[in-house]
């Protein structure tokens, strides 16, 4: 039995400078032939449609432009897991900040806001100090704050002996930024202070929480600018003894930035309601993964507190 003819190619069309085939049929108008006829014209769409998606050039996230600053106020923009600048309108701190993808748990900054940081652009430009709390790849990454430092020879890196032995041990160009750097080691309950430029900050040592990382050099950081006195304290452990040596509640401060988990049982929010005694407090560190649930469990749990939960997030106070 002779089959019947199959598809002839006859031909094909240029179409966003690809190649698409034509085919041609016997005249011979079956059923089958009908069927297949409807299924060649179905596929020639959809490859029409995957050349077009193909030839579109790749979606590009867009940095936003920053809301204009009003005079006598600092704003805070979030940068991720812990990472905020603080700025007056004419110069900033950048802590935390300058760090990279770490694991999809944590709200790494995208591409767009990463090399706006490292290349000191718009609204980074305004850094003058960047702080670190931590070596951790959520808190920091040793070529990010190099770069940010090369290319904004108007910063400084105010930070202790653990983090600049990483940045001399993992960015090439170290060498030209050691101008840049302020070593400052301040011992466990100990605090040491720095100014630049109208920015006081004081340096407190700290532990960090959990035993597993004893190693990890964790600072607290007291922030003075544009008026306001601002509370960092990276993971610090969890602990009255961690905090008591610092006599927070006299410092008057007026921002504090709280790790949320400080604020999932009483003993946490007891050390920050009582020792801190901030006028605001800010939960970072919400994982992007539940950060709707946990935030609206922590605005539940410790009233009037506020939460930063998406990328480049604004406050102004």
């Amino acid at each position: 039995m002779m089959s019947e003819p199959r598809a002839v190619a006859t031909g094909f069309i240029t179409f966003e400078s690809q190649p698409v085939w034509l085919f041609s049929f016997s005249p011979k108008q079956s059923a089958r032939r009908k069927r297949t006829s409807r299924m060649f014209r179905s596929l020639t769409v959809l490859a029409l449609a995957a050349v077009t998606a193909c030839a579109q050039p790749p979606a590009t996230q867009t940095f936003p432009t920053p809301t204009v600053h009003t005079p006598g106020t600092i704003k805070l923009t979030y940068v991720g897991n812990e990472g905020v600048l603080i700025s007056d309108g004419t110069k900033a701190v950048l802590i935390d900040g300058l760090h990279r993808k770490y694991d999809d748990d944590y709200l790494n900054p995208p591409p767009d806001v990463l090399a706006a940081m490292e290349a000191g652009k718009p609204p980074f430009d305004q850094v003058r100090v960047v702080l670190v709390s931590h070596v951790h790849g959520d808190h920091f990454s040793a070529e990010s704050v190099g770069l940010h430092l090369k290319n904004n020879p108007k910063a400084v890196l105010v930070s202790d002996a653990q983090k600049m032995g990483d940045i001399a041990r993992l960015y090439a160009d170290h060498a030209l930024i050691r101008d840049q750097t302020a070593e400052l080691t301040p011992a466990w309950k100990q605090s040491i202070a720095y100014e630049k430029d109208g920015i006081k900050v004081t340096l407190l040592g700290m532990k960090h929480g959990s035993d597993r990382f004893w190693w990890i050099k964790n600072l607290g950081h007291i922030i003075e600018i544009g008026g306001k006195k601002l509370f960092h304290f990276g993971d610090a452990d969890n602990t009255m003894e961690n905090f008591a040596a610092f006599n927070l509640a006299a410092e008057k401060i007026d921002i504090a930035f709280i790790p949320y988990w400080f604020l999932l049982n009483e003993n946490g929010r007891k050390l920050v309601r009582e020792t801190i005694a901030a006028k605001h407090n800010i939960a970072v560190h919400i994982s992007p993964q539940n950060a709707d649930a946990d935030a609206a469990n922590v605005k539940k749990l410790s009233p009037g507190v506020d939460a930063f939960t998406k990328m480049l997030e604004e406050r102004s106070y």
